[in-house]
């Protein structure tokens, strides 16, 4: 029975000091009723149970959202500019917060909960990522050397027919002006 204890508890997010899994009495009758009434759908699947379960559903998430608002507004009004709170609430609020993922093995993609197997995990992506490729077939590597080696021994031709100035000039009075500027930046001005 321990083991199993151990590995929730390792498993789960502990609260914080500040969280509570507390709700009014009203909304743990609604939040019944709904699930209530959500069994009772998928037992039946009838249209009536169907939308008994949207109406207390419609109830349940109207009171949490009161509740929530009513929770938010009271902390609001808790704020004192005295003690410090006020200002980090506004701090809090204005701080651009980006939410890091967990770490997880890449080996079995269970998240990682301990210092230690999360250094393992950074200390393992590490040591791939600074490894020297694998080239694999000797054949394979020769023969993009040959051709690398002949490619920069070819005697180059050129095997576009000139152009002339006359018809370098026709193509720039058949081209469109509000072309916009390519990569260059520059501007056609005929």
């Amino acid at each position: 029975m321990s083991d199993i204890t151990n590995a929730y508890n390792n498993s789960s997010r502990p609260l914080k000091h500040h969280e509570e899994l507390y709700l009014p009495p009203h909304l743990r009758e609604l939040k019944t009723a709904r699930n209530r009434s959500k069994k009772g759908w998928q037992r039946f699947r009838d249209p009536a149970s169907k939308n008994l379960f949207n109406r207390a559903q419609a109830r349940f998430r109207n009171a949490m959202s009161e509740f929530n608002q009513s929770m938010y507004i009271s902390q609001n009004e808790q704020l004192n500019i005295y003690d410090g709170t006020l200002w980090r609430r506004t701090k809090r609020l204005k701080s651009k917060r980006s939410e890091i993922p967990q770490l997880k093995n890449p080996g079995t993609n269970l998240p990682s909960h301990t210092d230690l197997e999360k250094a393992e995990i950074i200390a393992d992506h590490l040591e791939s990522q600074f490894t020297p490729n694998d080239f694999g077939d000797p054949n394979t590597e020769r023969t993009v050397e040959k051709s690398i080696r002949e490619f920069k021994n070819e005697i180059r031709t050129s095997k576009f027919k000139k152009v002339q100035p006359s018809e370098i000039i026709c193509f720039m009075k058949h081209i469109k002006i509000n072309k916009a500027p390519g990569i260059d930046s520059l501007q056609i001005i005929c």
